[in-house]
């Protein structure tokens, strides 16, 4: 699977009249591959005396094979893969959040794109390669803790999770999956590890990020990230 540039960088600082109308333009990675065929020319002129004869044919030794095990059982099927769905909605009753979910990409310089709108989460799925909610890897949601002009984000309290919370998303099909949270972590901008934030394999997660920690009023910027992570919730649904 062709996984799509690793960000290095949230957007996630306080908004300004100038950054709303930064350039949302996805950078698309196209790849070329040329498949060339080669020919092999043989020669027309073969020299009688040094030919060789076509060698015989040998056919190919027969192998016996039991029967099979009538009393032997079948080998399972692999389980199939969850279908794609796109999250329309994620619900965080503990911290009183209901957002709706827009797709984003990468911005260039490696920026994770994040909607504008403080209420809106961004789902990390650029060109259509992000990690959807139940597949392999994690599925990346972030959104802006707060704004000047438009006050507290979604995330806002998203600091005060605590392992076992419920999360809720709901997918493009109507379905609704359910999510425990297994750790909150306060990163500082510098050094989030987004190898392990972003990831195509393993496990399906999810990932609530936000910034937090002290506002530098000069940079106009939050100085951390607060990821919370979410594993399946394990007890059957009803």
């Amino acid at each position: 699977m062709r996984r799509p540039p690793l960000p290095r960088r949230l957007r996630l600082d306080d908004l300004t009249p100038r950054r709303r109308r930064q350039v949302r333009l996805l950078r698309t990675v196209a790849v070329l591959l040329a498949l060339g065929a080669v020919v092999v020319r043989l020669g027309d002129g073969t020299d009688e005396a040094t030919a060789l004869p076509p060698a015989p044919a040998i056919a190919p030794p027969s192998i016996a094979t039991a029967p099979p095990d009538a009393g032997a059982e079948a080998e399972p099927e692999p389980t199939p893969a969850p279908p794609r769905l796109a999250p329309l909605r994620v619900r965080v009753p503990t911290i009183g959040v209901d957002a709706p979910v827009v797709p984003v990409g990468i911005l260039p310089g490696d920026v994770m794109e994040i909607p504008d709108d403080v209420d809106d989460l961004g789902w990390y799925d650029p060109d259509g390669l992000g990690v959807a909610p139940g597949r392999d890897g994690t599925a990346v949601l972030a959104g802006h803790v707060d704004s000047r002009t438009q006050g507290r984000g979604a995330l806002f309290d998203l600091r005060e999770l605590a392992v076992g919370d419920p999360v809720e998303v709901v997918l493009e099909d109507g379905g609704v999956q359910t999510w425990r949270i297994t750790a909150v972590h306060q990163y500082a901008k510098a050094t989030l590890p987004y190898d392990e934030v972003f990831t195509w394999a393993g496990a399906p997660r999810l990932a609530l990020i936000t910034c937090g920690g002290e506002f530098d009023r000069t940079e106009r910027a939050y100085l951390d990230n607060i990821v919370a992570y979410a594993a399946p919730d394990p007890s059957p649904s009803s």
